[in-house]
């Protein structure tokens, strides 16, 4: 009954759109031989030189539009062509033939004529177009986006919630240090821009606790072919990485190949020292560690896409990863009793740990173009996926100066996951005289097996299990959406709905537990937006769900030190979040928005302590309530036609409340945060920028992030007539960007310093070379949500 309430009420959403009766603008872009454009980019300004909206032309170079309701004028530009501008109309259509330029390919540069930062109707975009002035890769350009930040040099965060991370449409499936690895190694000569969307349509799937981050490359148009080359060196505190990717695309008649790889590889170090106060045993745990961890990654992605005719087009898409680590966590934990000077004991840790992860994923596209000046059209993805993720783990502990004879303890701890991951979408998208109606629904399936193997052995007791087990879980979802999209004269409004039917199992083959679930819920989103002379104003609004990574559910208990474990949950329920953000922008270039967002059983970090064994164990759990409310300002400028300037300054309230211990615990904190970065061209082929973050004390769940700030510098410089990129980088100057946290709430009292690579040097050596521009076709598959969340 619940599936059929769901599709009810999606088609009643669907009956609701209705056509208007409105000027149409049409048009044609043509060569100087007369032959069609595709991929041509026209944009519409007001007569106050604002940019309305851009499109693109399709394969027979044509175009077409809604008169906005005001005056305005068109501006058409494609890669090797002088731009045309065309300020009267006489009639309803229009053939625009466009001039060869004599400028070189490697010359054009598209950012001259665009803001770095602009804000949309529903997103920010960042506009990178192939510039390495923006940074050397996505890590350092996302550093600049106004109200972001990286958590832990491990997480990003918008506005104070978790993101999620594509690259054209497609999810990254990595997380942590792995996607950190893969936005370093995504170097910006192939990036065309960033779409910062802070609260999703209901196009998109509905997990997330935030918004979502697209990194789109840039497009190869014309026959021929392109590729480029990025080598990236460097040596942080200890030791030295490296990440090398190769891009490759060719077009031959109707058909698209394209294909890029990237490896990164290195050794990071860490150094940690944390203090656990136990009040109940008036005593205090100094834990001093140091973390090595070599790692390589592995990340390919394979394609092509084939007109058939005019209308009909197929793709094939490969993506795999293989990924290693191999940490070792070495820790002395020094026990002190009362207020004595000399530890009562000394207990040494030294953990061994070999990880390796990979999957491959296929996906089928196709495209059906109903009708082309309607924009009427339906398209299928069809996605299967399987992955595996090993993880071996061997912790020696020797506990000394407790008696007579040290005691010696020892864990053997091995885990395999396989997931295989099923999925079938399909969207309908139709023009309408005042708007843009978009509709789908997508199918998924999820299988997860867990296997794992526990065992202990001491000095006293023979070796002996102590918490193997098999884990079980399969998840299956159902959704459906529709968007309505309408411009009516100076307003631009975006309403969606999307309702999800989720189906969940999880089985303890070994303990004989299981956790069945069904739930049906509605998320809904509304977008307004007002233009106009020399500003905007956007209202926006939408609820999303946060579901938890697989290997969250997963009842493990893994031994990280002699006092520290980490453990899955498989109770864990998914967190719902209504966000909501108000946003002021003036001249492309000020913007100040106010934030809010308030979620229940928001999913978090939580440590819990055994009084008797005074082990601390780290696990994911569902808090009682969240609220955030948040202000972040951001000035975007180019003076003097060689200072671009990129500032971004933010405050927000965070309250965290939930249950530990039978107790009602409340953590509330004022954040502040100030970014600076300023870029200078020295020359037409030289430039340095100077970059500072600074913030303040910030809470995550139970845990506080105490004050830190980082200072960067960087010098860029083209080469080779201007086809090569030389890029030098010095971060985090003077070495404050330590991480430093606490936490003080139940049984729970400990403060933590970590300094990590934050401090390091690197060069960068990118390279493009080919006879032409070739156009790689966008798709958005259909298991992206479920990729993300198989960490």
């Amino acid at each position: 009954m619940k599936k059929i309430n769901l599709f009810i009420i999606i088609n009643l959403l669907c009956l609701s759109a209705f056509a208007q009766q409105s000027r149409t603008i049409k048009g044609k872009v043509l060569n100087e031989n007369h032959a069609p454009i595709a991929n041509a980019n026209v944009t519409v300004f007001s007569v106050t030189n604002h940019a309305l909206f851009t499109l693109n032309t399709n394969e027979e170079g044509l175009f077409s539009f809604l008169s906005p309701g005001q005056k305005f004028y068109l501006s058409v530009s494609y890669i090797g062509y002088i731009p045309f501008r065309l300020d009267q109309f006489e009639g309803d259509s229009v053939i625009i033939a466009l001039k060869s330029s004599s400028v070189k390919l490697e010359e054009v540069s598209i950012s001259a004529t665009k803001p770095f930062m602009e804000q949309q109707l529903d997103k920010m975009i960042v506009n990178v177009d192939g510039n390495t002035k923006a940074g050397i890769n996505a890590v350092e350009i996302l550093k600049k986006v106004p109200g972001l930040m990286i958590k832990n040099n491990e997480e990003l965060m918008l506005e104070g919630k978790s993101v999620s991370v594509m690259i054209d449409g497609r999810p990254t499936r990595l997380s942590g240090a792995n996607l950190m690895s893969l936005l370093e190694g995504t170097t910006s000569a192939g990036i065309s821009q960033f779409e910062i969307i802070y609260n999703p349509s209901a196009k998109y799937d509905a997990a997330g606790s935030g918004g979502l981050i697209n990194i789109k490359t840039i497009k190869r148009e014309k026959p021929g072919y392109d590729a480029n080359l990025s080598i990236n060196g460097g040596h942080g505190w200890k030791f030295p990485t490296n990440s090398d990717a190769v891009g490759l695309n060719y077009k031959t008649g109707n058909t698209n190949f394209y294909g890029a790889y990237s490896i990164g590889l290195g050794k990071q170090y860490q150094e940690i020292q944390t203090n656990t106060y136990q009040k109940d045993l008036n005593q205090r745990l100094q834990d001093s560690s140091t973390y090595r961890s070599g790692y390589k990654s592995n990340n390919i992605r394979l394609g092509f896409d084939h007109s058939l005719n005019k209308s009909d087009a197929l793709g094939v898409l490969i993506t795999g990863y293989y990924n290693t680590r191999n940490p070792n966590y070495i820790s002395e934990t020094a026990t002190y009793e009362g207020n004595q000077l000399k530890p009562a004991a000394n207990t040494l840790s030294d953990n061994i740990n070999t990880t390796t992860g990979r999957g491959l994923n296929l996906n089928l596209n196709y495209k059906h173009v109903i009708d082309v000046k309607k924009q009427q059209e339906i398209t299928f993805d069809a996605d299967a996926g399987i992955s595996d993720y090993q993880n071996y783990n061997t912790n020696n502990i020797l506990t000394v100066n407790t008696s007579p004879i040290d005691q010696h303890q020892a864990y053997f701890q091995d885990g395999l996951t396989k997931s295989g991951i099923y999925s079938f979408k399909g969207d309908y998208t139709k023009k309408l005289s005042k708007g843009l109606f978009e509709t789908g629904f997508k199918l998924s399936n999820v299988k997860i097996e867990n296997s794992f193997s526990s065992l202990f052995s001491s000095n006293t007791r023979q070796s002996e299990d102590v918490g193997s087990n098999d884990f079980m879980y399969e998840e299956t979802i159902l959704a459906a959406y529709a968007n309505q999209r309408l411009a009516m004269g100076k307003f631009s409004m975006l309403f969606g709905l999307r309702g999800e039917e989720t189906f969940t199992n999880g089985n303890s083959v070994t303990l004989n537990s299981a956790v069945e679930r069904q739930y049906l819920n509605l998320f809904p989103n509304a977008t307004i937006g007002l233009k106009l002379k020399n500003s905007s104003f956007s209202l926006s609004y939408s609820k999303r769900i946060g579901r938890p990574l697989y290997n969250e559910l997963n009842p493990f208990v893994m031994v990280t030190s002699a006092f520290t474990t980490r453990s899955g949950n498989p109770d864990l329920r998914p967190s719902y979040a209504n966000n909501l953000r108000l946003a002021f922008t003036l001249k492309s270039k000020f913007t100040i928005a106010t934030s809010y967002s308030h979620s229940k059983n928001v999913i978090t970090d939580l440590k819990t302590r055994d009084a008797q064994t005074q082990i601390t164990n780290s696990l994911k759990t569902n808090l009682s309530s969240y609220r955030n409310l948040g202000l972040n300002a951001s000035y975007s400028n180019k003076l003097f036609k060689v200072l671009q300037l990129n500032y971004g300054l933010g405050v927000s309230n965070s309250d965290y409340t939930f249950l530990y211990n039978a107790a009602t615990e409340n953590i509330n904190q004022t954040t502040g945060y100030l970014s600076l970065g300023n870029n200078i061209e020295i020359s037409p082929t030289l430039w340095a920028e100077v970059y500072f973050y600074g913030q303040s004390r910030v809470t995550y769940g139970n845990n506080v992030n105490l004050p830190f700030s980082t200072t960067s510098l960087s010098f860029g410089k083209k080469i080779l007539q201007g086809k090569g990129n030389l890029n030098l980088s010095i971060n985090d100057i003077f070495y404050t960007g330590t991480t430093r946290s606490e936490a003080n709430y139940g049984n729970i009292v400990y403060n933590l310093k970590s300094k990590y690579d934050s401090r390091n040097i690197r060069l960068n050596f990118s390279y493009r070379f080919g006879n032409s521009k070739i156009d790689v076709r966008k798709r958005s598959v259909g298991s992206e949500e479920e990729q993300r969340r198989n960490q």
